[in-house]
């Protein structure tokens, strides 16, 4: 085992890309997940198979559990830093690496984040704007109580669980009957979400209008560091399906300077002092309105379009800072290119044709680096809700704005032309 080991909690979605980020810097790696090996990422698990990563399996959400696994693993190797591969294990994370003694944010803050009621609270008193909102119980959320709500927020209002990720369950709706029927839908129908349930505490709160956008950077040396900003393109309302990224947003340059400024102001009013952050905000004709911050990488292939666009490994940053070693900037001299990731989904219900020649043809476009389709043929296919109804992607890297987006339409041509309607396939 290498003289010094990195603990990586959940790595999921881009938390996969700290593994090979871990080795080339020289660490061990040591993963510890709920799920079993043959349960976790493909690259996890290739990771294993090939000795380059070891792995226990824990309770994560224990930090009891965690803390005597780590300690065990310290009494071998040195353990640099305790990781957070993904949302839910960051106060985990979090606790763990206070009582080995190695740089992580603080429990206290580690909570801030995992709660985004508490979140808005602790922006808003540090004069950060927020939407507005109130927090409710969803198994004491009678009527009167939800009329109160409907009083105070007002509509279009957005619901959301407090404890959530990937815009799961996160709604728009336009009265109190549609209110009503997504808090009874969380009464219902609970999501269980890597072990985690979802849906019991939600957060009601005033819609935001206008582009979205996140931040990418971190936090080493006492110095908060913007790398890029993403433009987020999502479906249709009443969800907030992210269906693509842009990086970078290419905002005018008054409007970057203050997405800046009000992202400092988040991230040390979150206490979030070292390690990398992943901010999203809507920008309205008064300024950004900070939606919320998140202590890990951000998801959907951002740490890819950074790299791709900037030259800059975030996953890299984030072991380095969090195992005390200092991180080199981007170069304020490269000329940034542009890279996007388009995420596959349908209007209508729809049935899949065949996906192997669909990436054939994705792979071809010019710019393209990388093509999949999740789903075999005759798949049906159903209007996206949340990532979980996505069935593809494509990532397009090109050296301005227009190209990339004559790529990205051809890519959308040839989705279109791959999947056929449920009711003509019915017919």
């Amino acid at each position: 085992m290498p003289g010094r080991t990195v603990l990586i909690l959940e790595p999921e979605s881009s938390g996969v890309d700290l593994i090979p980020a871990a080795l080339e810097l020289g660490f061990g790696v040591q993963i510890g997940d709920r799920r079993a090996a043959h349960d976790l990422p493909t690259a996890v698990q290739e990771a294993i198979a090939a000795g380059t990563a070891a792995h226990l399996q824990v309770d994560t959400r224990s930090v009891g559990a965690v803390a005597e696994m780590a300690a065990a693993l310290a009494r071998r190797t040195e353990v640099a830093a305790v990781v957070p591969g993904f949302e839910y294990s960051i106060s985990t994370a979090s606790a763990v690496a206070e009582r080995l003694g190695v740089p992580g944010i603080t429990p206290r803050s580690a909570e801030l984040l995992r709660d985004k009621r508490r979140m808005k609270h602790a922006l808003a008193a540090r004069g950060v704007r927020v939407a507005s909102g109130v927090p409710i119980a969803v198994e004491r959320a009678d009527d009167s109580l939800l009329k109160d709500v409907a009083r105070r927020v007002g509509f279009p209002a957005v619901v959301k669980p407090v404890n959530g990720s990937g815009s799961l369950r996160v709604r728009r709706v336009e009265d109190f009957g549609e209110l009503c029927d997504q808090v009874e839908l969380s009464r219902r129908d609970p999501i269980d979400d890597m072990g985690l349930s979802i849906g019991g505490r939600l957060l009601v709160e005033s819609y935001v209008a206008g582009p979205e956008v996140s931040v990418e950077g971190y936090v080493a040396e006492g110095t908060v560091r913007v790398v890029a900003v993403t433009e987020k393109q999502l479906g249709p309302e009443p969800h907030f399906v992210e269906v693509g990224h842009i990086v970078d947003a290419g905002l005018e340059p008054e409007t970057r300077a203050e997405v800046e400024r009000v992202t400092r102001a988040a991230v040390q009013a979150l206490g979030l002092h070292v390690g990398v952050f992943h901010l999203e905000a809507r920008l309205t004709s008064s300024g950004p309105v900070v939606i919320e911050v998140a202590a890990r990488l951000g998801g959907d292939r951002i740490p890819e379009l950074v790299a791709a666009s900037y030259g800059f490994d975030l996953p890299r940053a984030m072991i380095q800072a969090l195992a005390g070693l200092p991180v080199t900037p981007p170069d304020a001299g490269r000329r940034p290119r542009v890279a996007g990731v388009r995420f596959f989904s349908v209007p209508h219900p729809a049935v899949l044709g065949d996906p192997g020649q669909l990436v054939r043809r994705i792979s071809a476009v010019t710019g393209c680096r990388d093509a999949s389709v999740s789903q075999v043929a005759g798949t049906a296919l159903r209007p996206a809700t949340d990532f979980r109804d996505r069935f593809g992607h494509a990532v397009i890297c090109a050296d301005d704005r227009r190209t990339l987006d004559a790529a990205f339409a051809q890519v959308d041509t040839y989705v279109e032309q791959f999947v056929r309607t449920a009711s003509a396939c019915a017919s």
